[in-house]
């Protein structure tokens, strides 16, 4: 006979040295869930005894190289009606608990849909954190563990649905050094893609932790292998575009073609802003001042702080000091001086580094000075 579950909600994390970030996590989750449950997995620092002070459940499970075998350990320490699954370097932010509260009695929902903010200055994007205490609902995947088939599944068989709700999960871990999760996340990528190649998002992990670890081949051969297995995709997911980004780049900076393959990306994801971003970059590099112009000013025209995009998240400067510098640089090869110096000055009110920015906007007030008296007309002289 099952336990009549308690109404509300209850966090669950795994763990493993998370001393640096979880105090700041569970201060966070203070009053906005109904119990923290937190499942070890062999810490050698103090993050089981900061865990206890918060006054947090405590449990151990043997790593296994699966996170997924981890987190539904935790979930069968649940006994509330809605499981929040949450990071250690995560901090949930709730603005209205009245609209938390009521999504959560919503009998209509099976799940809830967050704004994920990846790293500090960026946009969220939506992501599925939020979802019933129900048997049937457990993590699949050794590594980058999926929620949602399951979701998905009771959606199906119980006529529920999946909702929305203005919470947020700000995560801050990518501040920190990544070393000692390179060595773990490798090969743990390279094993689940060998038998599920088809998911296109860890490929872009695998090639990301190459590059951290400063090894630009192998990012490029796993880029290389994830693009490659996306076009052989019924459909491509709308996060598919962080790794045709990714390979553009990496293109780039290795001095091998990529027009074409940014021309491929665009047509596939038309609104994802970073690629209009590159094709403004690369017309600025042919000289095409007139499509850079019209794309980077079209970027300055979105807000950063009310802009949300459901599938892809951004930096925030995108939209503020990169697009207003690269209209510094559209300008000054256009010859349009006095314009370029404007917009360094713009650029230097958002850039957390502005000298430099400064420093090109004095140098383009110089030139628009000197074009200006050079195109003076000469002054008559009165002969004595």
């Amino acid at each position: 006979m099952s336990l009549r579950l308690k109404s509300g909600i209850a966090a669950a994390l795994i763990v493993r040295d998370e001393a640096t970030f979880i105090e700041d996590c569970l201060i966070s989750l203070k009053g906005t869930v109904d119990d923290v449950i937190v499942i070890d997995t062999g810490s050698q620092d103090n993050t089981v005894d900061i865990a206890r002070q918060y006054g947090a459940r405590l449990g151990y499970f043997a790593w296994c190289n699966d996170f997924s075998a981890a987190r539904n350990h935790a979930l069968s320490q649940v006994t509330h009606e809605w499981v929040l699954y949450i990071d250690a370097d995560e901090r949930l932010i709730v603005p209205d608990m009245a609209e938390w509260r009521a999504c959560l009695a919503d009998a209509s929902k099976v799940a809830l849909n967050l704004r994920l903010h990846p790293k500090l200055g960026w946009t969220g994007y939506s992501e599925m954190r939020v979802f019933r205490n129900d048997p049937r609902i457990r993590f699949s995947g050794e590594i980058h563990e999926r929620i949602q088939p399951a979701v998905h599944a009771v959606c199906v068989a119980e006529g529920l649905a999946v909702g929305d709700v203005n919470v947020s999960l700000q995560h801050v871990g990518y501040e920190a050094d990544q070393r000692p999760k390179l060595a773990r996340n490798i090969p743990l990528l390279q094993a689940y893609l060998a038998r599920e190649p088809s998911r296109i998002y860890c490929w872009w992990h695998l090639g990301e932790q190459f590059r951290l670890m400063g090894d630009q081949a192998q990012a490029l051969a796993a880029w290389e292998s994830g693009v490659a297995e996306a076009r052989t995709q019924p459909a491509v997911e709308p996060s598919d575009g962080m790794i045709f980004a990714a390979l553009i780049v990496a293109r780039h900076q290795a001095g091998l073609p990529m027009d074409d393959l940014l021309a491929e990306a665009v047509q596939l994801f038309p609104l994802q802003h970073n690629l209009r971003w590159m094709v403004g970059k690369r017309a600025l590099e042919k000289g095409d001042v007139d499509e850079a112009r019209q794309i980077f000013n079209a970027l300055t025209e979105i807000d950063p702080v009310q802009f949300f995009d459901g599938h892809a998240a951004y930096d925030r400067g995108l939209f503020t000091h990169m697009a207003q510098e690269s209209l510094g640089l559209t300008e000054f090869r256009a010859g349009n001086f006095a314009a370029a110096a404007m917009h360094y000055r713009l650029a230097a009110l958002t850039d957390p580094n502005p000298a430099p920015l400064r420093a090109k906007a004095a140098l383009a007030a110089a030139k628009a000075s000197l074009l200006a008296k050079q195109s003076q007309p000469p002054q008559a002289t009165i002969a004595s």
